[in-house]
């Protein structure tokens, strides 16, 4: 499925790049045949999973929550507690984004293998060495455990909920920002950076994102291609050592509303769906950007900045955020068109198939959820969350991140319609 699988690539980044030996399988009807695979295992589902290991009775662990499982630090503390007197040497996962992340830290944790059955294509997690998790009210990417096997029953991807296939899509969309995000932080920070890890996944990228009706209306083939390409972008993560390679501000966008939601106890959105209106906000900064827009000049104050983090999240949440937006690199001179020349034939290339495929999956359907001056604010403070360069953050040191706000909240009307 994957053919760089186990193999050590001599990069032109520099480094030396090991890949993970994961066994891959995707079978027909091979959800019926899970106990076959794994011989001293507990297997984590929720409500919405259990049916698919109700016969592996004994080796099971069912987190129940009134509205939907989520990845936090405190569920993470409920398979521990749990499999405190247990012996066994593997945590399987058998669910989506959530149950995965949760159960790759927790065998992190406890020094146990970890597999994923995947139910859904709507995330990169199931192969990368990382797992973003709330934690005390800030949501956190924190190393995690690689896989040692995936198992993919093709019958249950392409049967999976519609919102977890556009989920799917809108967190593939985010890799395009991802990498724009990324050579720009290295052309103005110098952070490291590796072109293998974008040749690996940008054709089969256009490919995917072309194909979003045929996603939608879940066409085989085209289902598998995109859980193939999350597959790889997970593995990209894992050879780098970090998310960069598949976040970008779009990811921080995604966080603030999640960090949002669940300070006041409400349900996300499922993380992708979230990610595509990241992707939506941080492509029309970059559209901004391509297209030389006059923004007036406004800083925002750190009193400001202070007030919104203490409305959205509280004190507490607020002094750790205050620590990263102050420590990040602040950049003395821009040279503007040297970046958008570098950076355009990316921006060229995918802009447009981009912005369709987040029409035809509904990103405007996403944003009529939420207030206009809600958006606003989650743009501002998607600046303090992370020590991670964006497009974001050179609009906020230019002083016209406030006035791309206004301008986008324009935007955001045309795209709700």
């Amino acid at each position: 499925m994957i053919d760089f699988l186990g193999k050590t690539i001599e990069c032109s980044c520099g480094k030396l790049h090991e890949v993970p030996n994961i066994e891959i399988i995707c079978e027909d009807s091979v959800s019926q045949r899970l106990s076959e695979f794994f011989e001293d295992a507990f297997f984590l589902a929720d409500e919405n999973t259990i049916s698919l290991v109700r016969s592996l009775e004994g080796k099971t662990i069912k987190l129940r929550d009134p509205q939907r499982v989520t990845a936090t630090m405190e569920n993470v503390q409920k398979i521990r507690s749990f499999l405190k007197n247990k012996d066994c040497r593997e945590i399987v996962s058998v669910g989506s984004g959530s149950l995965t992340d949760i159960a790759k830290y927790t065998a992190y944790l406890t020094d146990r293998e970890f597999s994923a059955f995947p139910t859904a294509p709507s995330v990169d997690g199931y192969t990368s060495s990382v797992a973003p998790l709330i934690v005390r009210g800030v949501k956190k990417t924190l190393t995690a455990k690689v896989p040692r096997k995936i198992i993919i029953d093709p019958e249950v991807i392409v049967n999976s909920p519609i919102d977890l296939i556009r989920a799917g899509i809108g967190d593939i969309s985010s890799k395009i920002i991802a990498r724009l995000d990324w050579i720009l932080s290295n052309l103005l920070t110098n952070e490291y950076i590796c072109d293998f890890v974008w040749d690996d996944m940008k054709g089969l990228l256009k490919v995917v994102l072309t194909d979003t009706r045929k996603i939608l209306q879940r066409d085989r083939s085209s289902i598998l291609n995109l859980m193939k390409i999350q597959l790889i972008s997970g593995l990209n993560i894992t050879i780098i050592g970090n998310s960069r390679p598949a976040s970008g501000a779009e990811h921080l966008i995604s966080h603030v509303i999640e960090m949002y939601q669940e300070h006041r106890g409400q349900l996300p959105l499922f993380h992708g769906l979230q990610v595509a209106m990241g992707t939506y906000i941080t492509m029309k900064a970059y559209e901004a950007f391509f297209q030389d827009i006059h923004f007036a000049k406004s800083h925002i104050s750190l009193e400001d900045k202070e007030k919104l983090l203490i409305d959205f999240f509280g004190e507490k949440v607020t002094s750790e955020l205050q620590k990263i937006y102050l420590h990040k690199r602040k950049i003395e001179k821009v040279d503007i068109k040297s970046i958008q020349k570098i950076l355009e034939p990316i921006y060229l290339q995918y802009h447009s198939i981009l912005e369709a495929s987040l029409f035809d999956m509904g990103v405007g359907e996403l944003f009529s959820k939420y207030d206009k001056n809600f958006i606003k604010n989650v743009i501002i403070i998607s600046t303090t969350i992370r020590d991670r360069y964006t497009i974001l953050d050179l609009f906020d040191q230019l002083g016209i991140l406030k006035d791309f706000c206004d301008w986008f909240m324009e935007h955001m009307t045309e795209v709700k319609e």
